[in-house]
């Protein structure tokens, strides 16, 4: 197995919980405040590393008090931060996300530096030894970043690295030409319901996920919430339902459940293993406060779905959860 080159933001998150979103004018008291890591490439490296994978970064940081924050938890778990690079003028990038007490979040963010990866730093070097290629779709938001991007996946197809790209509803909407270009060279696509809806007009998530198809996009994985997910690929589909798990914050969880996806192309799984380690890793996301180091990784994610096992009433999913367990403990080994 190759290693995973990923290209995004690297952000500090600042979480506080709250009751509820204030009225203009009025006060959100915090209860709770946490700072750490985020950025839903960061995150998606550090999930992939704690299942096992080799992932190298390509990003860029601050010269600031924020760049450590940031940056260190990637290196304690395992991220190739060779390639992230440091603005000396622009700060690291910092997102504020209030928490209501249903676990849904909100973001303020200020990209930073982020934004000023330069097509100059992306040599072809990046690729050495890497099996895919893994973007942001709000890497095309904004330029120099845009066209840093661009090469990136101009030096991925030249050296036959694949490429999947996970897309958020700022991206849907206002990057859309970018990302209707793209599509047919996808690997794996992650997207929600929501900006399937805003990118392509899809009418149902089985017409999203055909469209996808049609266009070119070898893997669709379409995240519907709780309500679980549905992947496909042009020769088999399968609706999976979510976990009910205790909610706590939802930061993260669409960045674990494309690690999931990735890794189990990398290892070879069946799409319908695939799947369920993706929705493992969204909901145990999803039963913890913020995202960066506290994500699930293996062990978590064994320990789920060994004691799920005999739940499971349906043959088929303990199949699926039995060629995971199987694949994650081989592979800790």
């Amino acid at each position: 197995m190759g290693e995973i080159a990923l290209f995004g933001d690297i952000n500090v998150d600042v979480l506080m919980a709250i009751p509820r979103y204030p009225g203009p004018g009025e006060d959100a008291m915090a209860t709770q405040i946490t700072l750490q890591p985020g950025g839903s490439v960061a995150n998606t490296a550090i999930v992939l590393a704690k299942l096992g994978a080799q992932t190298r970064m390509i990003s860029r940081i601050g010269d600031d008090r924020w760049a450590e924050i940031a940056l260190q938890p990637l290196i304690d778990s395992g991220v190739d931060v060779t390639h992230v690079t440091r603005d000396p003028i622009e700060t690291t990038g910092l997102i504020f996300i209030p928490v209501v007490i249903d676990g849904e979040r909100t973001m303020f963010s200020y990209r930073g530096a982020n934004l000023q990866k330069s097509v100059a730093e992306i040599e072809r070097g990046i690729f050495t030894d890497v099996s895919l290629l893994h973007i942001s779709a709000y890497n095309f938001l904004v330029s120099p970043q845009r066209e840093a991007t661009w090469r990136a996946v101009e030096l991925a197809a030249e050296t036959g690295v694949g490429l999947t790209m996970d897309v958020g509803v700022e991206p849907a909407v206002h990057a859309k030409s970018d990302l209707e270009n793209i599509l047919p060279g996808l690997s794996i696509l992650v997207i929600g319901f929501e900006e399937a809806q805003l990118l392509i007009n899809a009418k149902t998530p089985q017409d999203a996920v055909k469209e996808f198809l049609d266009k070119g996009v070898q893997l669709v994985g379409l995240k519907l919430g709780r309500d679980g997910c549905i992947i496909a690929s042009q020769s088999e589909r399968f609706i999976l339902p979510g976990f009910e798990v205790d909610t706590v914050d939802t930061t993260g969880a669409g960045d674990a459940f494309c690690s999931g996806l990735i890794y189990a192309m990398l290892k070879d799984m069946s799409l319908s293993a695939g799947g369920m380690l993706a929705n493992t890793l969204g909901a145990l996301a999803t039963t913890v406060w913020g995202g960066g180091p506290v994500l699930p990784g293996r062990e978590e994610v064994l320990e789920f779905l060994s004691k799920r096992l005999e739940e499971f009433n349906e043959v088929e999913k303990k199949m699926w959860a039995r060629e995971v367990i199987e694949v994650l403990s081989s592979a800790a080994v």
